[in-house]
């Protein structure tokens, strides 16, 4: 009997099959993870599904473009030719034998630290690897002169994979620019805030509050801090980082961050809590951990107006899907921590939408040429009509009398305006190049005291807003 037991016991661990791909453990490549077909091509005895390097060329899989060929590895111009083969690296028209710059920045960059970029890739924990990632490129900033080349490297490892989405270690470069040079508005000319969404200038504009605390200045005039950047794309996204600012400058009191806020117009404010909200979640997942205890009571534990209970788990979504490496169902198993319902579902929209937004921007990047514009327009009561649009607007008029609003727009785009109830009649009709728009045709939904409106034209023109 002991002899028979025996035999069953060795013939259960020859067939012992962990990852499930129909290959026994003691004969598998790779044991936990499916390497059905046993694919091996360096044929160093580790499968191709858990081998960092495929080809054994030195670099790991994540940022080795040519994961198959041992002799390529580098295509950041992304014309599919590596570096070797590839007549002309930068995609300039001039073939490399006669350029004078021949390769980009960030190949450069890359070639100068891979060491160091590889370090960081290998570390397993989202968190880990988010906060290698960002003190590397916290070092990389003092060492370089350019910041938008250090911005493009950090571009140029998500398109290949090595960061998982760009934008949390670019609020890494904007501080350490900002310890280098303590001039905010010079700073974020430097930069296009269209690189990796916009997180440059949320860094850059936390720590010049930060920097305000800890040298106990008061608050600055922050309403006005972004001014000259109004009719650009980059003004949103340094309002953004005003909220992220603010947290820093109240140390973490997000009622006060929250107030400060408010304290803007409709869609300023909006801007600002995402940041508020986007630096607070941060920090709480940052510090107490991805546990049931922090999830559950992030948001519920604080006394805020429904659209910022909203935000900040939209926020928390967008937060952990930093924090998983943008795993879907890792940070969906996050968020189904929160037991209130609505809570539950915001969180869950912020984490699809960044994952979505994230991937999006690797196939296609954001550029000026096609992102909005933020553009205020002050009525002579001193109240705000928020616009935003990538069309210009021109030619503003409002009659305080009849409340009549008038405008320009110079190519057919979306507009959405945020209008204080204030401003219009009870009743009141859009027309858009002498059309009258049906209610069906207008998306208003009042935010305590605002209305916001959507138009849609098919052609460049004219928008009146007549009262009746």
């Amino acid at each position: 009997m002991v002899l028979v037991i025996s035999i069953l016991s060795i013939q259960f661990t020859f067939f012992e099959d962990a990852d499930a791909d129909g290959i026994s453990d003691i004969q598998d490549n790779c044991q936990a993870i499916p390497n059905p077909l046993q694919s091996d091509f360096d044929l160093d005895k580790v499968g191709n599904a858990c081998d960092n390097d495929d080809d054994n060329d030195s670099i790991v899989d994540s940022i080795d473009a040519f994961g198959e060929n041992p002799i390529e590895w580098a295509d950041f111009d992304y014309d599919n030719i590596g570096s070797v083969e590839d007549p002309d690296d930068d995609n300039d028209g001039i073939l490399d034998i006669e350029d004078e710059n021949p390769t980009l920045s960030e190949e450069h960059l890359t070639q100068n630290h891979i060491q160091e970029i590889q370090n960081c890739d290998i570390i397993d924990d989202g968190t880990g690897r988010l906060l290698c990632y960002s003190n590397f490129f916290n070092d990389l900033v003092k060492q370089e002169k350019n910041n938008s080349d250090v911005l493009n490297l950090s571009l140029a490892l998500s398109k290949l994979g090595a960061i998982d989405d760009c934008h949390f270690v670019s609020h890494e470069i904007g501080h350490a620019a900002f310890e280098e040079n303590p001039n905010v508005i010079e700073i974020l000319r430097d930069a296009d805030s269209t690189i990796c969404r916009g997180g440059y200038y949320h860094g850059v504009m936390a720590a010049y509050f930060h920097d305000t605390k800890e040298n106990n200045k008061s608050l600055p005039e922050y309403k006005d801090i972004c001014n000259d950047l109004i009719g650009s794309s980059d003004y949103q996204d340094c309002i953004h980082g005003l909220g992220h600012g603010l947290v820093h400058f109240y140390q973490g009191d997000l009622t006060a961050s929250t107030n400060s806020c408010h304290q803007m117009s409709f869609y300023q404010s909006s801007l600002c809590i995402g940041g508020t909200m986007m630096q607070y979640t941060d920090e709480q997942l940052t510090r107490n951990g991805l546990t049931e205890n922090n999830i559950s009571k992030m948001c519920t534990s604080l006394n805020l107006s429904s659209l910022d209970y909203q935000q900040c788990n939209v926020s928390l979504g967008l937060s952990l899907a930093y924090h998983t490496n943008h795993d879907l169902e890792k940070g969906k198993s996050f968020c189904e921590m929160i037991s209130d319902e609505k809570g539950k579902s915001f969180c869950l929209y912020g984490l699809e939408g960044e994952i979505k937004n994230a991937k999006e921007y690797k196939v296609s990047p954001i550029t000026k040429e096609t992102r909005e514009i933020f553009q205020p327009q002050w009525t002579k009561q001193g109240s705000i009509i928020d616009f935003r649009s990538p069309a210009i607007i021109s030619n503003f008029i409002y009659d305080e009398n009849i409340k009549f609003i008038q405008f320009f727009f110079n190519k057919p785009s979306y507009i959405i305006m945020y209008i204080p109830n204030n401003l219009l009649s009870e009743k009141y009709i859009v027309v858009v190049n002498d059309l009258v728009l049906q209610s069906t045709m207008i998306d208003t939904q009042s935010y305590k005291n605002y209305t916001m409106i959507l138009i849609q034209p098919e052609s460049a023109g004219i928008v009146l807003i007549i009262p009746l």
